[in-house]
């Protein structure tokens, strides 16, 4: 069997399978980091509140999928989401682009070349794919100083229907999987 036919399908579907998964980014303020550990309540930015600052652009379903995870999340990590009186809150966005992924799929050779390439008879496939790539964003203001302390994003390819209620929790999950981030011991 020819090694190069095996190999190239087996790299590709672990080209697919990396290129749909993605790590969360994640950002802090540094200097708020010491902040972190005596936050125990939060409220989420409703929809009406956060259409005052940025374009809403998610269903309103979709929304209410989001704002269940996110409190879902962070009960479990021990903080009561309140009304009043809470220590932070969270807003959260939405980005999209479009990516454009063109692949050199290897080298073959073939007999029906034209001029002016008759010396070289490799030839490559070159395949080009556009798509359109969201990245959900997760924000932590500090409730007393009114500042941005925490940012996570999360961006993967978008697909034709909105998100699971699973599929957000998932996401949600992986993003805030580093909130509240551990704090740096000096040696």
């Amino acid at each position: 069997m020819n090694m190069r036919l095996f190999f190239a399908p087996a790299f590709m579907c672990t080209l697919l399978i990396a290129g749909c998964s993605t790590r969360p980014s994640v950002d802090y303020d540094r200097a708020a980091a010491s902040k972190f550990a005596s936050y125990k309540s939060f409220v989420i930015d409703s929809r009406e509140a956060r259409s005052s600052y940025q374009d809403v652009v998610l269903s309103p379903i979709v929304d209410r999928r989001i704002e269940r995870a996110i409190a879902r999340e962070l009960e479990a990590k021990g903080f009561q989401q309140q009304p009043s009186a809470q220590d932070f809150r969270i807003t959260f966005n939405t980005a999209t682009k479009t990516v454009t992924d063109i692949d050199d799929l290897g080298v073959g050779t073939s007999p029906f070349r034209r001029y002016p390439y008759w010396g070289n008879s490799g030839y490559s496939r070159i395949y080009v794919d556009q798509y359109e790539e969201g990245t959900f964003i997760i924000d932590i203001i500090d409730n007393q100083s009114k500042e941005l302390v925490w940012r996570g994003a999360y961006a993967q390819r978008l697909g034709w229907s909105a998100p699971t209620e699973a599929e957000v929790q998932a996401i949600v999950s992986t993003i805030l999987a580093e909130f509240p981030p551990t704090p740096v011991v000096k040696k």
